[in-house]
């Protein structure tokens, strides 16, 4: 079974209800790791009341109180998760492609470990087949999401309005092609769904591999230059360039890319060239 399918089915069978407490929805083995934690702080904090320090009785009263408050943190990223990912029955996951989830998959379904650092923190633990660890403080766990929103309505629309337009003989579109796709690319950082995600039926890096296997293959583009780190369109053109050219052509069928005005007069000046030879030698 894929591990997207595991998800699912966990989140749709999912072990335990909505009134469960924090300290019970990360597994029966957590469950019992969080539990001796927290009687170790209760028991430190009765030792120190009973000596009369209050200070440190304080210090492990206030680590039982953050580390409740850092479960139900916890319990809440794993809702947000199970909602975004289309936890319930035909439920549509919302992560962008661009989200690399194999550390979430693995903890939110049971198959991670809690612990506790030397300052009290806690700790979430994946391991791979391999048994390396990959471990993340809960602040760490969300940052990295990117969950797609309107950009493909917003995009879609943009489209449709300049295909309405494409009869208007002589007159241009009524926007800004260029600003307008500038404006959508920097919204919340859509460009990373744009340039990982599905957008009116395309997917944006496999024309680009389609339309550049010469010079993928040449070596003029490496690898690095077809992460999708490196279509960010604070420092790189090719994202915009595509989706202009979009919407450019639902407009206007005859527009050219500059690399098809290239191609093309390429293809003239082959002909030419050959047809003064034919004559020349005629």
């Amino acid at each position: 079974m894929s591990a997207d399918k595991q998800v699912k089915k966990y989140f749709e069978n999912i072990p335990y209800g909505e009134d469960s407490l924090s300290s019970e929805i990360h597994g029966k083995k957590n469950q019992v790791i969080i539990n001796k934690f927290t009687a170790s702080l209760v028991r430190n904090y009765d030792e120190q009341m009973k000596l009369g320090d209050k200070e440190k009785a304080g210090h492990f009263s206030s680590a039982v109180k953050q580390m409740s408050q850092n479960l139900d943190n916890l319990k809440s990223i794993k809702e947000e998760f199970a909602m975004n990912y289309g936890g319930g029955a035909g439920g549509k996951n919302l992560f962008s492609h661009y989200t690399n989830l194999n550390f979430d998959r693995q903890f939110f379904t049971e198959n991670g470990e809690i612990a506790f650092d030397e300052n009290l923190g806690l700790k979430c633990i994946v391991r791979d087949e391999q048994g390396e660890e990959t471990v993340k403080g809960i602040a760490d766990i969300t940052q990295d999401w990117v969950v797609k929103g309107t950009e493909e309505q917003q995009y879609m629309k943009m489209q449709q309005n300049a295909q309405k337009q494409s009869n208007s003989v002589g007159q241009p579109l009524d926007f800004d092609v260029d600003f307008t796709i500038d404006n959508l690319l920097a919204e919340n950082d859509a460009w990373k769904v744009m340039v990982s995600d599905k957008i009116g039926g395309r997917y944006f890096l496999h024309d680009y591999l389609q339309e550049n296997q010469d010079k993928i293959q040449s070596g003029e583009i490496t690898d690095e230059m077809l992460h999708p780190d490196s279509f960010n369109p604070d420092f790189d053109t090719r994202l915009h360039q595509y989706y202009a050219s979009r919407i450019k052509k639902s407009f206007d069928p005859n527009h050219q890319t500059a690399k098809e005005r290239a191609a093309a007069e390429g293809l003239i000046a082959k002909s030419s060239s050959k047809n003064n030879t034919e004559n020349n030698q005629a």
